[in-house]
């Protein structure tokens, strides 16, 4: 029965889908009843009119987060999607916002994270309601609209005292089971930056994201003597950095300035080993060319604690465990104002650890080399039992409907599961596959929009239990 349901909403699915990813919700600057940017609020005001049209119980929670809910019962289970998305980027060969539908597949930012499979919850819950089942829990789907930026959603949801969840997931990683999430500190640093000298930096900016590989930085290099501009050239010319990144130099003569454009490759901030630092590629760069102090001593400082490494090794925090793997170090976004550069740093560090022993060396490292701890964030690892009854369920799930014996895994990424108690993450990428999730052209293929539909479909029912 319920199968005959899924199938009856399928296009519906795919069409709520590209119109959601239509909406741009970036995370900006306050508003008033948009705490996390007009585009967020935009993203869910759409969400909760569309569960409303289908048919579900809906509610806004202090403009921050929503949720959608069917059933009876005192008791809940949840899914947790986030409806916010990292900036579209460059690069893309689709427009980012377009919701195209091609090769099989959906295009656009937030179709895979995680617009896409939390409109997909949505519809597993109405082909739950339209099946007639009744179930002895709650169902909620709840939309928040911070995850890239913090996920002060759901702290705030969970502060306003609703409804906590005795069991659920949140499809925002990968399938089978993510079991362990590493803990995540995010620093937000300076250093001195004045233009000095004939030779200097008079602006400086790249990256879109602290949790995204920097994946292009750009500088203004002025140098009033042409013999300068002309050896600077000369460098870019010769200049040879790792695979996949590349540099631009424009000389504009009358202005006395050469512009530089440095191109990555972007990567998830979990998995920084995957980009190419464009930060990292300028400092190599610009070091042979000696600006003078302050910038010139930020370039050597950054180049000598961070540079190309993504294992925080020359900050003294390298480190492993047998869960969740090695730490990762991810360099976001640069800029640079009033006489200082700022730059962000995003550290995963593996579940068994404690934040003090990340934080006690990185601190004495930042004190000891004149840099300034402007600003952190940071959230605690996540470690479920994996005989638990969370984790068994959706490993039973999961083998019944793919027909192999699910690994439990542990990420690098963070997701909302750290923000309730009873909550893992699960799915939508399944095990082998490569979607680019915060890169340019990222697209999720229709063939596994409804595999998800109905995975997510049997774990609401098997978690919230059918009356008998």
């Amino acid at each position: 029965m319920l199968e005959k349901h899924l199938k009856n909403i399928e296009e519906d699915l795919l069409t709520a889908i590209r119109e959601c990813v239509r909406i741009p919700s970036v995370g900006g600057d306050p508003e008033e009843g948009a705490p996390f940017g007009a585009g967020p609020r935009k993203a869910l005001d759409w969400t909760l009119a569309l569960a409303d049209r289908l048919g579900f119980r809906t509610k806004m929670v202090d403009s921050a987060a929503g949720w959608a809910e069917i059933g009876t019962g005192d008791e809940m289970v949840a899914v947790l999607g986030h409806l916010d998305v990292v900036p579209e980027g460059k690069g893309w060969s689709v427009d980012p916002w377009g919701g195209e539908l091609k090769d099989g597949m959906i295009w656009g930012r937030g179709v895979l994270d995680d617009k896409g499979p939390s409109i997909t919850a949505l519809f597993a819950a109405k082909g739950i309601l339209d099946s007639g089942i009744q179930l002895k829990r709650r169902v909620r789907i709840i939309f928040g609209t911070n995850e890239e930026r913090g996920s002060k959603c759901m702290k705030r949801y969970v502060e306003l005292g609703e409804d906590l969840p005795v069991a659920g997931f949140t499809p925002d990683a990968e399938y089978p089971v993510i079991y362990a999430e590493k803990g995540i500190l995010t620093y937000t640093l300076s250093m001195p930056f004045a233009p000095e000298g004939e030779r200097k930096i008079t602006s400086f900016s790249g990256g879109v994201a602290a949790n995204v590989v920097m994946a292009e930085v750009s500088a203004l290099l002025a140098d009033p003597r042409p013999e300068g501009r002309k050896e600077i050239l000369r460098a870019a010319e010769a200049w040879k950095g790792p695979e996949r990144s590349f540099l631009t130099a424009t000389e504009n003569e009358a202005d006395g300035t050469v512009f530089l454009e440095m191109k990555g490759h972007p990567a998830h901030g979990s998995t920084p080993e995957k980009g190419v630092n464009a930060l990292a590629c300028l400092a190599d760069f610009l070091l042979p060319l000696k600006l003078e102090r302050e910038q010139g001593k930020f370039f050597e400082t950054f180049s000598r604690l961070i540079g190309f490494e993504t294992d925080g090794a020359s900050l003294g925090v390298a480190m492993k465990d047998d869960i969740s793997g090695p730490l990762t170090a991810c360099v976001g976004v640069v800029s640079m104002k009033d006489g200082r550069v700022t730059f962000t740093v995003n550290f995963r560090y593996p579940v068994t650890k404690k934040e003090q022993e990340i934080t006690e060396p990185l601190l004495a490292a930042f004190r000891e080399n004149g840099i300034t701890v402007e600003n952190l964030s940071s959230a605690d690892p996540l470690y479920m039992p994996p005989d638990s009854r969370l984790v068994s369920t959706l490993r039973k799930i999961y083998r019944e409907e793919t027909g192999t014996d699910p690994d439990l895994l542990a990420i690098g990424g963070g997701t909302y599961a750290k923000t309730m108690p009873n909550v893992v993450a699960f799915g939508p990428v399944f095990p082998g596959q490569t979607y680019t999730i915060h890169e340019e052209d990222e697209k999720w293929s229709v063939e596994d929009i409804l595999k998800n539909l109905r995975i997510m479909a049997k774990v609401m029912v098997e978690l919230a239990e059918v009356k008998e």
